[in-house]
Formats: C-alpha cells, structure tokens, sequence
C-alpha cells in the first residue's frame, strides 16, 4: 500500500525529512495608559483654567419711577380685558368709558382671532389687559400670545396680576 495514510507520521527513510518548529509564546501587547491619561487631565485643567467664565447677561429694563407726570390717561372704553381661568377658558369684556366693566363673555380658542380682530375694528384705540390664572398651564399662555400676535391688530397689549375681583368675575361668567 503506497501513500495510504497522510495524517500518519513518515517513518524509516523517507526523502523529505520533516522539520519541527516549535511554536513561540506569544506575547500580549499591553500599553500603559497612565501617561496618556496624565496628559489629558493637564490639558483639561489647563482649558479650564485660561478660559473666561461669562457672567450670564441680564436685559437692562427701564421702568417708570411712578411720578404723577408719568401716568398715562386711558379712556376704559378702549380697553378690552382677556382674562383667562384655571381650565383655560377665556373672557372677553369691555371696559365702559364710565370706569365701569361690561359683564364678561366666554369665547373659544379658536374663535379668538376673529374676535379680536373685530373689536380692533370698531376701536382702533384698542388696548388689550391679559389676566391669567397662575394655576393655568404655561403652554396655553402661548397660545393665546399667538393668537394675539397673527391678528391684524396693532399689538398693544400688557399683562395683569389676576387680582381676587377677577377670579370673583371669572367664576360668575361660568369659569
């Protein structure tokens, strides 16, 4: 039988003499990180260091001192008040040129626009007095300054504590 096994070691004589190497350790490559990691927190402190810390910037507001001569007249006729209650429901209601309030009426959000703009129309004078309940969600107080803002008035408007009159107002108009 010539050449049967291949797996079988060559025995005797043959040609070819097999060479046996042996297999070498291998070495693990290992590298040291502690200088790297010196090198960075040099330099993070370094940055840390030589950078300039700005002071947060606060928007300079002039206000009124509050002196008689400072006082605006306004004719509560041109003033229309928008207060808005825990639930989101907003009133509308006019202010009489007697000094008095008409009796406040519920409008819906998306009926706002429209009416804004319609009472802007028949007083061009018009000034707009924003209450809002601070139990109110903040979301909705934006949507309502929107809403202001994308009708075709001129944006004359201001914001109101919501004294305990007007919730009083606001709970007897259904709120």
């Amino acid at each position: 039988m010539a050449g049967g096994g291949f797996d079988a070691p060559e025995s005797g004589g043959g040609l070819h003499k097999q060479k046996k190497y042996k297999k070498g350790k291998k070495i693990g490559v290992r590298i040291d990180m502690t200088p790297m990691v010196d090198v960075i927190m040099l330099l993070l402190t370094f940055f840390i260091l030589t950078t300039t810390l700005n002071t947060p910037q606060i928007m300079q507001i002039n206000l009124p001192k509050g002196d008689e001569s400072d006082k605006i007249k306004v004719d509560m006729g041109d003033v229309l008040y928008i207060r808005v209650s825990e639930t989101g429901k907003v009133y509308f209601s006019r202010g009489l040129s007697d000094g008095t309030e008409a009796p406040p009426e519920t409008v819906t959000f998306e009926n706002m626009k429209n009416k804004i703009e319609a009472i802007y129309a028949s007083n061009p004078k018009l000034l707009i007095l924003l209450k809002f309940d601070r139990k109110m969600k903040y979301n909705f107080m934006v949507d309502i300054l929107d809403e202001i803002n994308r009708a075709a008035i001129e944006k004359r408007y201001s914001f109101m504590k919501m004294e305990d009159a007007d919730k009083e107002i606001v709970t007897k108009a259904g709120g």
